[in-house]
C-alpha cells in the first residue's frame, strides 16, 4: 500500500467528496443567483468555527485553490460533522432582480436537515447578531429544500 492510498487518506477523500457534494446540492437547489454560504460550528472548547464563501449558481466550480479556497473551507467544516459534531448552514441568495432569499439547515453526521422559513428567521438573527424582535426587511425566508 502506498502513502497515497492509506485507509485514513481514502476516508478523508470520501468525506471531502461528500461534503463538496452537499455544497453542490445546495447551489443547485438555490438556483440562479449569487449565493453566500456560511457554516457555523461550535467546537468543544467553547469557541465557534466559521467559514463562508460566494458561489455564482447554480454550479460550483470544479477546481479549487487548495485548502485556502473559501468553498473548500465551507466543505471542510461540513465534513467535520461526520465525527458527531453539528453545524448551522445558511444560504443567502441574491437574484438578478435584487431580491434576497434566505434558507438554512442543521447539519449533523454530514446530513443536512432542512429548516422551515420560521426556523431560518432564527438562524438569520443568530448569523447577523440581531435580536429576534428586530424587524427584518428586504429578505424573504423560505423553507429549505432537502439536499439529497
Amino acid at each position: 500500500m502506498t502513502d497515497s492510498s492509506t485507509p485514513a487518506r481514502d476516508f478523508a477523500r470520501l468525506l471531502a467528496r461528500r461534503s463538496m457534494n452537499m455544497v453542490r446540492a445546495l447551489a443547485l437547489a438555490a438556483g440562479d443567483g449569487v449565493h453566500h454560504l456560511s457554516v457555523t460550528q461550535p467546537i468543544p472548547d467553547g469557541r465557534i468555527a466559521e467559514a463562508d464563501c460566494l458561489i455564482v449558481g447554480p454550479a460550483v466550480p470544479e477546481e479549487s485553490d487548495g485548502p485556502d479556497d473559501p468553498v473548500a473551507k465551507v466543505a471542510y467544516l461540513l465534513g467535520t460533522t461526520a465525527f458527531g459534531g453539528s453545524a448551522m448552514l445558511i444560504a443567502q441568495t441574491l437574484n438578478e432582480q435584487g431580491e434576497v432569499r434566505f434558507m438554512s439547515w442543521m447539519v449533523h453526521d454530514l446530513i443536512a436537515y432542512p429548516a422551515t422559513a420560521d426556523q431560518s428567521v432564527i438562524a438569520y438573527c443568530i448569523s447577523a447578531d440581531r435580536d429576534l424582535t428586530d424587524p427584518v426587511s428586504g429578505v424573504t425566508f423560505v423553507d429549505a429544500p432537502s439536499l439529497a
